[in-house]
């Protein structure tokens, strides 16, 4: 499985934005959206605040592909889901949103049940 270089992480973290593409089952990724990432340890999270009504977590579920940017960083990734019942990991993605974006008032909503149990690991391909 490949990782995130320091560098990518470093990057990637000091935006306040991320930019997705989920890829469709015909191979195209037609549209994107900016959303928060956040940073836990060596690795990269995300979550959907509309869950399967979010224009890209739909088909980010479906074909497990998608398309990155962020800090000028632009990767093909694979996206993995977090099993709601792994409490260490969504604990610890649940600190990084209240510490990350502690100046939103959404930094909460992003880090609580119904939007808790909606994320996803992004893992860099190749």
């Amino acid at each position: 499985m490949s990782t995130w270089t320091q560098d990518e992480l470093d990057r990637i973290n000091a935006e306040p934005y991320f930019t997705v593409g989920a890829t469709l089952p015909d191979g195209t990724t037609p549209k994107t959206v900016d959303i928060w990432s956040v940073p836990v340890g060596d690795r990269i999270f995300i979550r959907s605040y509309n869950g399967t009504q979010g224009k890209w977590y739909g088909p980010a579920l479906k074909t497990g592909r998608g398309r990155i940017s962020a800090g000028e960083v632009e990767k093909s990734v694979r996206f993995v889901p977090v099993d709601p019942d792994d409490e260490e990991t969504n604990q610890a993605v649940d600190a990084s949103y209240l510490e990350k974006y502690a100046d939103s008032e959404y930094s909460v909503t992003m880090s609580t049940e119904p939007v808790r149990r909606n994320t996803l690991e992004v893992v860099p391909q190749g």
